[in-house]
């Protein structure tokens, strides 16, 4: 099970976000406040690491 669902981005997993934050150029808190919110509206919902990335990348933030 680990196997399947860890290519799937956990909205409800503290250290996911913390993890996908800090591969951004932005300030931290910045980019966790658009990870909650593109969870919240579930357009990164049963996403996966890279659709979650992209999503950010979309919103106009810069991968380091």
């Amino acid at each position: 099970m680990a196997n399947r669902d860890s290519k799937y981005f956990n909205c409800s997993e503290k250290h996911e976000i913390e993890y996908l934050a800090k591969k951004f150029k932005e300030p931290k808190e910045d980019v966790i406040a658009k990870i909650n919110e593109l969870c919240k509206n579930k357009a990164i919902y049963y996403s996966t690491h890279a659709e979650a990335e992209q999503a950010l990348i979309d919103a106009g933030f810069h991968k380091k």
